[in-house]
């Protein structure tokens, strides 16, 4: 985090509140209403981060010097009856390796199933959605793998949402709104390119 945040008063949300998720996080400010700005420590790529997502460190969060960075983080309420958990996975391969890396992610999310091409000025995000019944509840998840259009890098990117316990009264997960976020947050991958 840059020195400059270190002398203010920090904000009382879960993300700077956890010392180890602090200390991935860009600055105090949020960058948009509820999250901050996470930029990898691979120099790679910047995302948003949910103001009440942590992490707990390794092994949820794991880097190979510049080339790989994945990281496991969450959002639980237990009063709201829910659970939201993210995981994004940096590597530097891209669009070369597409298919395997789509087979690998389909494979970690147990997808049997084809994947929709979305197109950004410089990105591409191939996109699936499953749903998985638990214990407890039913776990909807969204999944991508976002290429860069300006460097051979890419992240897989991964974010689930389930009711703590379905059989509550205050379990209300809208499927739409799940997706709508999880598009949001997979369109807010930034990678940083090379000249």
């Amino acid at each position: 985090m840059k020195k400059e945040a270190d002398s203010k008063e920090l904000p009382n949300t879960a993300a700077f509140r956890d010392e180890f998720t602090r200390s991935l996080l860009d600055s105090p400010e949020e960058v948009e209403e509820g999250h901050y700005l996470f930029n990898s420590k691979t120099g790679g790529y910047s995302m948003l981060w949910p103001k009440n997502a942590v992490t707990d460190g390794p092994p949820f969060y794991q880097r190979t010097k510049d080339s790989f960075e994945k990281i496991i983080f969450y959002e639980t309420n237990e009063k709201g009856n829910y659970r939201y958990s993210f995981s994004s996975t940096y590597s530097t391969y891209g669009e070369s390796v597409i298919e395997s890396s789509l087979g690998i992610l389909s494979d970690s999310v147990r997808y049997n199933g084809e994947y929709e091409k979305i197109e950004t000025d410089d990105t591409r995000i191939y996109f699936a959605r499953s749903q998985e019944k638990l214990t407890n509840s039913t776990s909807y998840r969204f999944f991508s793998y976002i290429t860069s259009k300006g460097s051979q890098s890419g992240v897989e990117f991964v974010y689930s949402a389930q009711c703590l316990d379905e059989s509550q009264s205050n379990c209300d997960i809208d499927i739409e709104k799940e997706e709508d976020k999880a598009l949001h947050y997979m369109n807010s991958v930034k990678f940083k390119t090379y000249e």
